[in-house]
């Protein structure tokens, strides 16, 4: 029963965050650039980015408690291996998040806020390339 609510807290947090992760880069951004100048696109995202990782850090923290559990009352050590990538998932959630901060107070036509634009997408891919891992993981090595 313990493991039943570890797998499901890791499903729904970590399935909301990729799905957040999915719709805002390439629903939400795609739409925002498109219809909207840049400039404006860029303070209308700017707005919304706290919400996007703090919606990150909650359904990410849940999705680690759950992997822990996973882990803690697995018998197989490939629960370990899924609390391994969500923690590592939810650090670089971290860092992204820091690196909004930086870019908050950086002009959006300087190089370093094009360099930390570009941190910023290539760790959010990173992470829904780690949580999709952590399906196949969920979903093929983690037995009940």
């Amino acid at each position: 029963m313990t493991r039943k609510i570890g797998r499901l807290l890791w499903s729904m947090g970590s399935g909301i965050w990729l799905g957040t992760i999915i719709f805002f880069s390439l629903v939400v951004a795609e739409a925002v650039f498109r219809v909207l100048p840049m400039e404006d696109a860029g303070k209308l995202l700017v707005q919304i980015f706290p919400a996007y990782y703090d919606i990150g850090l909650w359904a990410g923290g849940a999705a680690m408690v759950g992997a822990l559990i996973v882990a803690w009352f697995s018998p197989r050590k490939m629960g370990w291996v899924l609390f391994a990538e969500a923690l590592i998932s939810w650090i670089l959630l971290l860092y992204a998040n820091s690196l909004l901060r930086v870019m908050n107070d950086i002009h959006s036509t300087s190089s370093q806020f094009a360099q930390l634009h570009g941190q910023s997408v290539m760790i959010n891919t990173v992470i829904g390339i780690l949580l999709i891992v952590g399906f196949v993981i969920e979903v093929w090595f983690i037995k009940d």
